[in-house]
């Protein structure tokens, strides 16, 4: 009986974690504008399909309480200076009810965007997406380092 409760267990978390991180969330990273000239501003569009039943947290909550926010590292270059910090659009908003703090997360889909005032013409914007998905089914978490890259 003990070897079949076992087998059982063994199952079934391997199928959430040999789940691959590209199955829970698909990122398409984009400019807002295709025809911007050196000296204007444009928006690099980060969004992601995320997998029912699982969530990733935003980016605009301090990471103490335990979720950690979405992080966006970009690869320093003279094609580019980022004017302000990344934005979250229209994340939904939670109450961490260990410690009392509120934090914000997506569903379905997410979208981040970050302003840019382009130095070159033809150049490339790159970096790093970091972040936790987790599961609303049995709170596991999993996180993820992606790396994007936009002409």
């Amino acid at each position: 009986m003990i070897y079949r409760v076992l087998i059982f267990v063994l199952c079934c978390s391997g199928s959430v974690v040999g789940q691959n991180l590209k199955d829970i969330s698909h990122w398409k990273v984009s400019f807002s504008k295709s025809d911007a000239k050196p000296g204007e501003q444009v928006e690099v569009v980060f969004s992601a399909d995320i997998d029912k039943n699982w969530k990733l947290y935003s980016s605009d909550f301090k990471g103490d309480i335990g979720p950690l926010p979405t992080e966006f590292a970009f690869n320093p270059t003279k094609a580019y200076q980022l004017v302000g910090e990344i934005r979250a659009v229209k994340p939904l908003k939670a109450v961490d009810p260990t410690w009392d703090k509120a934090y914000t997360y997506f569903t379905d889909k997410a979208e981040f965007r970050q302003t840019i005032k382009l130095a070159k013409a033809g150049g490339k914007v790159s970096g790093t997406i970091k972040g936790l998905l987790c599961s609303n089914v049995d709170g596991l978490c999993v996180p993820f380092k992606e790396s994007f890259e936009v002409h």
